[in-house]
């Protein structure tokens, strides 16, 4: 039985670049009347809401999975920290 996700991981496991557009589908069209540099802010800030450009930062280079578990408890302690301070009474 072949199944639509066995071909995605296969694909996958075979295809080790991955093609930006393929994730990211962000684009934009010049409306009537409308000036370049208004899409060009408009097509930027469709970027930054959709965090492309941090997820791009982000797999720019292999993290060992340790590294990522360990960036992950240090931003929670981090949270936990502002947020004590932010609620504690004096």
């Amino acid at each position: 039985m072949y199944t639509y996700m066995a071909h995605v991981e296969r694909e996958k496991r075979e295809k080790r670049e991955y093609n930006v557009y393929d994730y990211f589908n962000s684009g934009t069209y010049v409306r009537d009347e409308e000036s370049i540099e208004s899409a060009l802010k408009r097509f930027k800030r469709e970027v930054t809401n959709a965090g492309i450009l941090t997820e791009l930062k982000k797999r720019e280079y292999y993290e060992k999975p340790s590294i990522i578990k360990k960036r992950a408890i240090e931003a929670a302690v981090r949270k936990r920290v502002r947020k004590v301070r932010l609620f504690s009474v004096e």
